[in-house]
């Protein structure tokens, strides 16, 4: 082989060799970001169904006072709910 051609091939191996290792960077940098994403995706499951379950009790709190037909009390809970 010529120089030349030695050259040419050491600079495209170069080459790929910084490509590869910008490609390794930003792997890491997405699989941080995608760490990030699935614990906030986790947390707000989390949060969401915390917020069914006060809801549902909420409702069944409503349920039972609407069964008994009492108004007093209906005023009692939604205060307890808004306060």
């Amino acid at each position: 082989m010529s120089d030349v051609l030695l050259q040419q091939l050491e600079d495209k191996i170069d080459s790929l060799i910084e490509t590869t290792e910008l490609l390794r960077l930003q792997i890491e940098e997405l699989e941080t970001k995608n760490s990030s994403l699935v614990e906030e995706g986790s947390k707000l499951k989390n949060k969401q169904n915390s917020w069914e379950k006060n809801l549902s009790q909420m409702i069944q709190k409503l349920d039972i006072i609407e069964n008994k037909g009492g108004q007093s009390e209906r005023v009692t809970i939604t205060e307890e709910i808004i306060g």
